[in-house]
């Protein structure tokens, strides 16, 4: 079962069974569309495809694709149709899960309890889902191995320094305002700063920033 399949299941749906390959995931192609009526002139990931010498593409990667899904409308408590990219995406226990950027305290959450798909959207603009793989986590465009622990580490240092009332521009670059480091305590800044930079510009840090949050709750 590819790993869009897994994600059709996961919202309630059964993958079927076909002879075909999907052209974008690989797996069984059930009830396909068209290559060509799939593909618009705006898709880019040609060269991420699973079986490129596939004409059609299966019902599970169509809906995990689907620019105005009323199903991912009614979990996140939308009126009206929402685009799929826009949201990250978990699986677990079985259980689909889409969040908005607003949920970022949920996120984290989630990516400590071993999801069967983790597929973090930092920009929204962009189809994931389908370069996933199952148990790992694909942040944005890049694809890791799960690394909890230090998720967890860099969450707590960097929280540290954005309550303190640093940036997150700050933090990721390292460009402090003096002002704000003598306000905070050089001794306590140095502290935090010196665990996180040979983390800087990492995927472990990168994820870190975008959940940090100054309270539960804030996005």
């Amino acid at each position: 079962m590819s790993i869009t399949q897994l994600l059709y299941r996961a919202a309630g749906f059964e993958p079927g069974e076909s002879d075909s390959q999907c052209w974008l995931c690989g797996g069984p192609a059930f009830d396909p569309i068209s290559r060509k009526e799939f593909a618009k002139p705006t898709f880019t990931d040609h060269d991420k495809v699973a079986c490129p010498d596939s004409d059609v593409v299966c019902g599970a990667c169509v809906f995990c694709h689907d620019e105005r899904s009323e199903l991912l409308a009614s979990l996140v408590g939308k009126d009206k149709p929402q685009r799929m990219r826009n949201y990250s995406h978990f699986v677990v226990g079985g259980k689909w899960i889409p969040l908005s950027k607003g949920d970022k305290s949920r996120m984290a959450e989630l990516l400590m309890r071993g999801p069967e798909l983790a597929v973090i959207a930092l920009s929204g603009q962009k189809h994931l889902i389908f370069r996933a793989q199952p148990g790992w986590w694909q942040v944005e465009e890049q694809s890791a191995l799960p690394f909890p622990d230090k998720l967890q580490d860099l969450l707590v240092i960097i929280e540290g320094l954005y309550v303190g009332g640093f940036s997150k521009t700050e933090i990721e670059t390292g460009g402090y305002k003096q002002h704000w480091v003598r306000k905070f305590g050089l001794s306590d800044w140095w502290t935090l700063e010196s665990q996180i930079k040979p983390e800087r510009g990492t995927l472990p840090f990168q994820l870190a920033l975008f959940l940090a949050q100054k309270g539960r709750g804030d996005g």
